[in-house]
């Protein structure tokens, strides 16, 4: 097992887990309540949902839980020609 600390970036509020060897990325998430947000390390990608956590991660290493941003079109209208 490793312990990492989940930081929600929004509110610094922290979360200290226990993980297990096939832990995903939304398995942390849904542990800490944060299903609408994406857990990343600092400085990389986020991990994929579906992501096994645990070989990517050092004991006592620390993530964050960032927001999704939507993306998409609101605020544009396209005319068809």
């Amino acid at each position: 097992m490793k312990r990492v600390l989940v930081t929600v970036s929004a509110t610094g509020a922290g979360h200290d887990l226990e993980i297990q060897p096939g832990t995903t990325a939304a398995d942390i998430l849904r542990q800490i309540g944060l299903q609408e947000h994406q857990l990343k390390k600092a400085g990389e990608n986020p991990f994929g949902e579906s992501e096994n956590v645990y070989p990517r991660v050092a004991d006592g290493e620390k993530l964050y839980a960032n927001s999704i941003a939507d993306v998409g079109t609101a605020g544009f209208h396209v005319e068809a020609a």
